[in-house]
């Protein structure tokens, strides 16, 4: 029964077949797919841009409305034809009044709203509505185009 316990020496060998076949299917997918890769180039003819820092701008008739703001963001006024309306209901009732008016002698104009980039826009929203229904009022059917134009920050230096 001792003969049966005891065990010899025990060769430990690395069987690397399974290794090799799977070296060699990778070698093969690489080399199929480098090779569907080079075929299935298309050809594309894309524009040209043209630079638009160069570009003049367009004569179009637009109607400006400016934003009188200070330092924190708060709108005081709106600044329309030489004219400032007060930030207030009345003062923006007055202002698009004055905007369906311009609107009504030159239906092609584009209405701009411009604002610096620190203006808060809760004093913004209630122009951009107002604006965009005397807009619409001004001559019924007819669609206006209503921008809203931020001037960046200035930084000293």
């Amino acid at each position: 029964m001792k003969s049966m316990l005891t065990r010899g020496p025990v060769k430990i060998e690395a069987v690397i077949t399974p290794l090799i076949d799977i070296a060699m299917l990778l070698v093969v997918f690489f080399a199929l797919v480098s090779q569907i890769g080079i075929t299935d180039f298309v050809k594309l003819n894309l524009p040209k841009p043209s630079p638009t820092a160069a570009v003049a701008p367009h004569n179009e008739p637009r109607i400006v409305i400016n934003a009188i703001a200070n330092e924190q963001g708060e709108v005081s006024a709106w600044r329309f034809l030489n004219d400032d309306y007060l930030a207030d209901p009345a003062g923006i009732q007055s202002l698009c009044n004055a905007v369906t008016a311009s609107i009504r002698a030159n239906p092609a104009a584009e209405v701009h709203l411009r604002a610096d980039s620190n203006v808060k826009y809760t004093y913004i929203s209630p122009v951009l509505d107002q604006v965009g229904k005397a807009a619409t009022k001004a001559i019924p059917g007819h669609l206006v185009k209503l921008r809203l134009a931020v001037q960046p920050e200035h930084r000293g230096g």
